[in-house]
């Protein structure tokens, strides 16, 4: 048949084909012969194809869409509930993982970029958000392709075989999110190491001096070791009595957090915040020692249990106070009362102080008598940046201070976590091994001529305190609060109140 030959315009591939066939002399016939051979050994080809994509790599065409398709854009921010009629908590086996866990797992494309953001793994701690997720994908597969029993499904952190993980490698992880927010597949680690860390806990497979600080916290509301009494007692040295909430309506509620309320270095920047909420006039109030430590941390290390009584504990005394909207200097009791206590009906506007002072700064409600000649850097908060997007609120201050602000190159949603998160605050670090918060340190040490290292985190002020003395920065740069920072420029009416923040 001739027609075998005509050229056709949509096909020029075949067409062009067709022409060197027959120019090497092949007849119909055997073009119509081959023609049908090809059409089957195609046929063959596509189908062997799709019965391998589960076995092969190609198999992220589809698991890397689903997972980026059903991405929770809370993962880490909002940690899942366990629900009452569960009765594990954690993970124990690999079928106690969800479908959207084990989506996760298959997603993972192995490119590493999770393994080179994490501030663990920068400092030498055995881990790597990588190598978690596909050891668990391993083990995963390993368990299906057996058929295993329940028994033989079950994960062993302790060990060194296939599918197991270390449990150094799951009490390394600081939470930060910086393996989450990186993850081009929208891979979930923190949720997942954090259901880890829970069957541990409950199992009491954890290092003594966390064990004790969780009993301190659910002994005395707080991870200071401190009688609740004390949790005020800072407001004795202030010149002007502070509201208590519990006895009169505010229009602010002053969620003050742990080291924001007990460590001494801290104290000095809570007592200056006090003062600039009161020269600004903001009808302002605390809960004294009825406020209880946030659990945002508590929650990241696995004890769910005490978390829930600590969130509905707090939730319980805030909605018998009479008051707008919360403010906060800790990023960790923002980001879980903002995105956690909802889960247990603690409907609440929360702010971090960074957003309040620049509203009051902008409204004039707090004057600057003078400007800043410094030059600065400006260090994001894992729980206020990354967790929760507040990036511009700080720098916006900073630039009213007349400050030259010079970003690191790890800023913004790539900032590097100073190593506080996920309860590694309460557990420290092995002698011999760099710091995540010396790894910074020496990062803002190579801007030139820097004057202040800037932190709005109490967590990062104990840090990063610590990291630069021990990291050999003493006398070469300061670390200070961005409150200290306002505190000096802002022109108070009672300048006797000026004077003690100074000697403060």
């Amino acid at each position: 048949d001739p027609t075998v030959w005509d050229y056709r315009w949509w096909s020029p591939m075949g067409a062009l084909i067709a022409n060197v066939l027959h120019g090497l002399g092949m007849g119909p016939e055997a073009a119509g012969h081959f023609r049908t051979g090809l059409w089957w050994f195609h046929g063959f080809i596509a189908l062997t194809f799709v019965a391998l994509i589960p076995f092969t790599k190609v198999k992220h065409i589809f698991t890397a869409s689903a997972s980026l398709m059903f991405r929770d854009p809370m993962a880490g921010r909002r940690l899942p509930m366990v629900p009452e009629e569960q009765e594990e908590i954690g993970v124990k086996t690999i079928t106690d993982l969800t479908w959207k866990n084990l989506l996760n797992l298959d997603a993972c494309t192995k490119c590493g970029r999770c393994h080179e953001a994490c501030p663990a793994n920068a400092v030498g701690a055995p881990l790597s958000p990588r190598d978690v997720i596909l050891s668990l994908r391993e083990f995963a597969n390993n368990t299906l392709q057996k058929k295993a029993l329940p028994d033989e499904a079950e994960l062993d952190v302790h060990g060194k075989d296939i599918g197991q993980v270390f449990m150094e490698t799951l009490w390394s992880c600081r939470t930060c999110l910086a393996c989450v927010e990186i993850c081009p597949v929208a891979v979930e680690h923190v949720p997942i190491i954090v259901q880890m860390r829970r069957k541990l806990v409950d199992e009491g497979n954890m290092e003594p001096i966390l064990q004790k600080t969780l009993q301190s916290v659910h002994k005395n509301g707080n991870s200071m070791g401190e009688s609740k009494r004390k949790r005020a007692k800072w407001t004795k040295d202030l010149p002007f009595a502070i509201k208590d909430a519990r006895k009169e309506p505010v229009d602010v509620m002053w969620f003050v957090g742990d080291y924001a309320s007990f460590d001494p270095r801290n104290q000095v920047v809570t007592k200056s915040f006090a003062r600039l909420m009161r020269q600004a006039g903001v009808d302002f109030g605390l809960l004294y020692e009825a406020e209880m430590n946030a659990g945002n941390d508590i929650r990241r290390v696995g004890e769910e249990g005490l978390y829930e009584f600590l969130a509905t504990s707090n939730i319980s005394t805030l909605e018998q106070c009479d008051f707008k909207s919360i403010v906060t200097t800790d990023p960790h009791s923002f980001n879980t009362i903002r995105n956690e206590y909802p889960d247990f009906g603690g409907e609440f506007e929360i702010n971090h102080y960074t957003t309040v002072i620049k509203q009051l700064l902008e409204q004039g409600k707090l004057k600057l008598k003078k400007q800043l000649d410094l030059t600065v850097t400006f260090h994001d908060p894992c729980h206020l940046g990354r967790y929760n997007k507040g990036y511009d609120a700080p720098r916006d201050i900073i630039k009213m201070l007349g400050c030259d602000l010079v970003e690191m190159a790890r800023n913004r949603d790539n900032s590097f976590c100073c190593g506080a998160g996920g309860g590694r605050i309460w557990i420290p670090d092995p002698v011999g091994i760099q710091k995540p918060s010396e790894n910074r340190i020496h990062e803002a040490g190579e801007i030139e001529d820097l004057d202040v290292f800037i932190v709005s985190c109490p967590k990062d002020l104990t840090m990063f305190e610590d990291a630069r003395k021990t990291a050999g920065y003493e006398g070469k740069f300061e670390v200070k609060e961005l409150i200290e920072l306002i505190t000096e420029c802002v022109e108070f009416d009672d300048e006797s109140v000026d004077e003690d923040a100074d000697a403060a």
